[in-house]
């Protein structure tokens, strides 16, 4: 049986958190969602936020909380997922996009001249693979930054003043509850507003919303169940990433991996190749090992880019292989992982 290069991670006491949501007979939006958004508080320090059904629809009302109007343009790398793209387009507004480094796939060296050039008045910042971008380089920007956080939630990574949490880059943070994110709902999202003026205007902003839009207890009880063990998942995935290092080493390949100091999400092996991309994919797949193109479904990688416009993230899609690397993967799989990525060809 093949292991999985993304997956799930469903406990029994994931199931029974939602058992308990179905007997009470109500799953629109009620306890368990508050329940949710009260423990995603405590963790994260936020001030305010709200579950809602989709990523797409918490970017489009943290665009809204911006002010933005129509044809104004937002920074976006195109390194990020498409889901965002589509919620850009769908306010009306226009991107600028923003190329990756091999050091840092969440902004290139140049992504300060492209927003001047663009006239970007905001960033959605997503974080490839959980790495996080250079705190001094996002500061330079000097633009409003809507921060996506599903695969780097308990990241960190240190600046002048201090580490920095994953979550605390933005004015508004989404935290993407799909399937084989960070943590999962089987759908959904958090979305919240890390100071009391911005906090205010999603207060505002949520009036609006009809209850189709908001995350269903379902969902929430599922969410629920995932964020209470969210340190030890992040535990299991440091201890499979410190296995597969070593055994990266011994092949002589590289990972993509988050630059500076700090405490990485480790939410996937993603391995950059120079050559021998579709020799290294049947090797794992013959050894049993499943392989997916790291950004295969980004925003380049989806043709949403124009070509030539953003040459160091082509190269990156071309070139990026990730391994499975998950809470499901246990010992024995762990290690068959690892003499897979020792050997590579």
């Amino acid at each position: 049986m093949d292991i999985s290069a993304r997956s799930s991670y469903i406990r029994r006491k994931d199931m029974d958190s939602v058992l308990n949501c179905l007997v009470t007979d109500n799953l629109a939006p009620g306890q368990f969602l508050d329940r949710l958004i009260r423990q995603a508080k405590e963790r994260l320090g936020f001030d305010y936020g709200l579950g809602l059904r989709s990523p797409i629809g918490a970017l489009e009302l943290a665009l809204s909380c911006l002010g933005l109007e129509a044809n104004s343009a937002v920074a976006i790398s195109a390194l990020a997922p498409r889901w965002a793209y589509k919620a850009i387009t769908k306010r009306g507004l226009t991107a600028v996009w923003l190329d990756a480094d091999v050091g840092d796939p969440c902004l290139g060296s140049d992504a300060r001249e492209r927003i001047a050039s663009g006239q970007a008045q905001a960033l959605f910042l997503s974080s490839p693979w959980g790495i996080l971008p250079d705190p001094a380089k996002l500061e330079a920007l000097g633009i409003p930054v809507i921060e996506d956080l599903s695969t780097s939630l308990g990241a960190s990574i240190a600046d002048a003043q201090g580490p920095k949490a994953a979550g605390s880059f933005g004015l508004f943070s989404i935290i993407g509850l799909e399937d084989a994110s960070s943590i999962t709902a089987g759908g959904g999202a958090i979305l919240y507003a890390n100071a009391r003026r911005e906090s205010q205007v999603l207060r505002n902003g949520a009036e609006n919303l009809v209850v189709e839009e908001r995350l269903s207890d379902l969902n929430a009880a599922l969410a629920l169940s995932q964020l209470k063990d969210l340190d030890r998942f992040l535990e299991k995935r440091r201890e499979l990433y410190a296995i597969y290092e070593q055994s990266l080493a011994r092949s002589h390949k590289k990972a993509l991996t988050q630059a500076g100091d700090g405490e990485a999400a480790r939410f996937g092996c993603v391995v950059v190749l120079e050559t021998g991309v579709k020799d290294v994919c049947a090797y794992a797949k013959k050894k049993g090992v499943d392989t997916v193109m790291a950004f295969e479904d980004s925003c380049i990688g989806g043709g949403l880019v124009p070509e030539g416009l953003c040459p160091q993230a082509a190269s990156l899609v071309n070139r990026s292989v990730a391994f499975p690397l998950h809470p499901r993967i246990g010992k024995t799989a762990a290690q068959k992982i690892a003499k897979v990525l020792a050997t590579l060809p």
